[in-house]
């Protein structure tokens, strides 16, 4: 109710002052009158003039090496099986109206044959940005993906058909080619690692179509991660109005440098909500040299799971403030397992590099020089370390398996081997080897959680039934006599690190033991 009164206060707050001010009015000199009315002092003019200035140089310089993409899907049919009375087979194809149509019709023999009616049909359109004289276009790969002919629109606006395209899903860029007679107005590629927040941008593109398009705004964060899984890089989050079409154009700075690919908005409305998402040109070039020299994108990869680490595991890891990840699972035979790492481990650095959180992990690890050895600065039982990992390659494909993972809370009776954990709310009882095998875990390592009590913690948490307890703090757990310890320990510490296994991965979470349920 206080909050319905405050525009109501606000307006006989505004009413009085309105009339206080009519009625002093007359009062006022001349001098002051006239001094109210005069234009802005001429520096403030000059300023504004100075930003205004920097745009057109920007936009003049950008402008013509901006281009419209348009993605052309395969011919999609659809089939006539019965002709109109009155027309027999060749009728129908000689038909005065209709012989020029079916003249460009692909035909199928034999009687009875069904009639296919071609249609061509757009599936994308975006924006993108020539980066070579010679005729090589950046873009968005979600703008091209799937299509069967890249058309590309210069800003004088002739159209060119691609020769080439190459992309990368993971960065979401690509590299398309265009044959052309002359050398074509490109731009810069600058240093996205340069810029900070606050700094003025332009985007480009052609939003809803509206070709050579150009808004304004700032960096308003940067290294900023999206919930979307398929998007897991960090992005560059400006409020420059990015809309449906920007995607693939540049953003850039007020030297004229692109610093960062147009990608994606975050919005309720389907439209520009005031925050905009880009693609940072650091790795843009990085994908972008790939794909133009080799037609595809060597990363390197390190071979952990990774999880962020929160307020509560950090409390639980004695770190002063939520940094680092945890690895929550250790491929085998991969570069970590080789340099030693360990399950639950937290990453702090790679290479010289903060790690914060998982996002910035895999953008410093991908980007590595497959072969070479960097150095690791872990946490691990409150100490650091320093390891030494000798990257490799990504493999092309990870075996992954998943099985359907329980959805219900029991309130069944728990086996006559059974412990009950009353602080979490769980009963837990011997692995068995079924579930190890279809877990890919050791028959011997971890005990399996038998019943979730409703309303508990672990009801809360999303714990259920079937997921397998590996590690109680930093115990791995064996048997239930391990179990039985590594709980008593932890009601000391009023705090644990329980390490799960479930079908659908590893997770790491941080439990207060403080009293029973």
């Amino acid at each position: 109710m206080k909050t319905l009164r405050w525009p109501l206060v606000a307006s006989v707050t505004a009413s009085a002052m309105l009339l206080s001010s009519l009625y002093y009015l007359p009062w006022i000199s001349n001098d002051q009158t006239v001094h109210a009315q005069e234009k802005p002092p001429a520096e403030d003019i000059a300023s504004a003039d100075e930003i205004s200035n920097a745009f057109r140089y920007v936009s003049r310089k950008a402008i013509p090496a901006v281009v419209s993409i348009e993605a052309v899907g395969a011919v999609a049919r659809r089939q006539m099986t019965q002709l109109p009375p009155g027309f027999d087979d060749e009728s129908f194809q000689n038909h005065p109206f209709l012989r020029e149509f079916f003249d460009r019709v692909p035909r199928e023999e034999g009687p009875g044959r069904p009639r296919t009616l071609p249609e061509r049909r757009t599936i994308g359109q975006g924006s993108g940005f020539i980066i070579d004289p010679s005729g090589i276009v950046m873009t968005n790969a979600h703008v091209v993906r799937g299509a069967e002919q890249v058309k590309v629109q210069l800003s004088d606006g002739r159209v060119f058909v691609a020769t080439d395209v190459k992309l990368d899903e993971r960065a979401d860029v690509a590299i398309i080619r265009i044959k052309v007679s002359e050398e074509l107005p490109f731009l810069v590629l600058g240093n996205d690692e340069e810029m900070e927040i606050g700094d003025w941008v332009l985007a480009f593109g052609s939003p809803f179509g509206l070709h050579r398009t150009v808004t304004q705004g700032i960096i308003s964060a940067k290294s900023r991660g999206l919930s979307d899984i398929r998007m897991r890089q960090e992005f560059i989050q400006t409020d420059a109005a990015i809309n449906p079409g920007n995607s693939g154009g540049p953003l850039v700075n007020l030297k004229g440098e692109v610093i960062g690919i147009n990608t994606a908005i975050s919005t309720s409305s389907g439209g520009y909500d005031g925050v905009g998402f880009a693609v940072p040109v650091s790795l843009a070039k990085w994908v972008g040299d790939q794909l133009k020299n080799d037609g595809r994108v060597r990363r390197a990869y390190i071979g952990v799971l990774p999880q962020d680490i929160d307020a509560d595991i950090a409390t639980a890891l004695s770190l002063p403030t939520p940094s680092g990840v945890l690895i929550a699972e250790v491929t085998k035979d991969s570069p970590a397992d080789r340099a030693g790492l360990q399950i639950q481990d937290a990453i702090l650095e790679l290479a010289g590099y903060t790690i914060t959180n998982s996002r910035k992990l895999m953008a410093v690890a991908e980007k590595l020089t497959i072969g070479n050895s960097y150095p690791v600065t872990i946490l691990r039982n409150g100490r650091k370390m320093a390891i030494e990992l000798t990257v490799a390659e990504f493999p092309d494909q990870l075996a992954a398996t998943a099985e359907e993972e329980p959805t219900s809370e029991s309130d069944s009776p728990a086996s006559p081997d059974a412990l009950s954990i009353k602080e979490l709310g769980v009963d837990v009882q011997p692995l068995t080897p079924e579930l190890a095998g279809q877990l890919n875990i050791p028959a011997d390592q971890g005990v399996v959680i038998s019943s979730v009590h409703r309303g508990s913690f672990a009801s809360r948490l999303g714990i259920q039934p079937g997921h397998v307890i590996m590690r109680i703090g930093n115990t791995v757990i064996k048997s239930m006599a391990d179990v039985k310890s590594a709980i008593e320990e932890a009601r000391e510490q009023q705090q644990v690190l329980l390490f799960l296994k479930t079908p659908n991965g590893s997770q790491f979470i941080s439990v207060p033991f403080i009293s029973g349920e």
